[in-house]
């Protein structure tokens, strides 16, 4: 009986303990697991390289000129119209913002004055002359050509204009002229520079075609890469021959570039 009693406190005693320690290990436990976590470092991606989401409303260019250029710094984008939201890196937005407001600027507007003028060896009379100097400039660029090519006289058409936008594609015109039928083709039209009076327009390719008087069966007569202007300036763009039975007779293209 007294075996039994013993038996049974013993047992009580053992509960007893084993409850008491798994209580103190928890409560040892506790502070040591709020440390940690108080310790633990963040699973969070760090504030710079955060994806966000931006909108943006353009106002003189398309967004496709915007993405052709700043691609590098954008995750993904959709655009609509003149808006455009894009997916970017926090860090990267200063810089997308920065060459944003480079981009969208309002275009110049360029105003190419085309002569085109018929040269021949032989001399003409004096009232063809009188005609080649009534612009005092065409004449400077005339006599400069006299002297290196050594034509005897001039027999100006025109002039045509034509009006560009900047950054504009392929610009094609017919050319006011008493002689030949011929077409003009001017691409990817710049103006650099800012100071007034110093500006330069540059141009990816100028094209001159004759046809026959029907319209037909085109010839290019001039085909020039990376022209420059300066601001007011006239140049001689090309001379060619001409597509016609007469000999000794060269065909010179001057263009003067106004910037409006």
């Amino acid at each position: 009986m007294k075996k039994k009693k013993i038996l049974s406190l013993f047992f009580v005693l053992m509960i007893v303990f084993a409850v008491y320690s798994g209580k103190m290990t928890f409560l040892s436990a506790q502070p040591v697991q709020e440390k940690q976590a108080k310790t633990a470092p963040s699973k969070q991606v760090p504030k710079p390289y955060q994806a966000l989401i931006k909108t943006y409303h353009l106002k003189f260019i398309k967004p496709i000129e915007l993405l052709a250029v700043a691609k590098f710094y954008i995750i993904d984008s959709t655009a609509y119209e003149d808006t455009i939201s894009v997916k970017i890196y926090r860090t990267n937005i200063p810089k997308f913002e920065e060459l944003l407001k480079k981009l969208d600027v309002e275009k110049k507007t360029v105003l190419f004055k085309v002569f085109t003028v018929i040269a021949s060896k032989e001399k003409e009379s004096e009232e063809q002359e009188g005609e080649v100097i009534e612009n005092k400039d065409l004449r400077k660029v005339l006599d400069e050509l006299r002297n290196l090519w050594n034509f005897k006289s001039y027999k100006v058409d025109g002039p045509s204009f034509l009006t560009v936008k900047e950054g504009s594609g392929s610009n094609y015109v017919r050319l006011v002229t008493a002689t030949y039928p011929f077409y003009l083709n001017t691409l990817h039209v710049k103006v650099k520079g800012k100071e007034s009076g110093k500006r330069v327009v540059s141009v990816g390719q100028i094209q001159l075609f004759q046809t026959n008087n029907v319209g037909r069966d085109e010839v290019t007569l001039i085909n020039t890469h990376d022209v420059s202007f300066k601001e007011k300036g006239y140049l001689v763009v090309g001379i060619s021959g001409l597509r016609s039975t007469s000999r000794g007779n060269a065909l010179i293209l001057v263009i003067n570039a106004e910037i409006k």
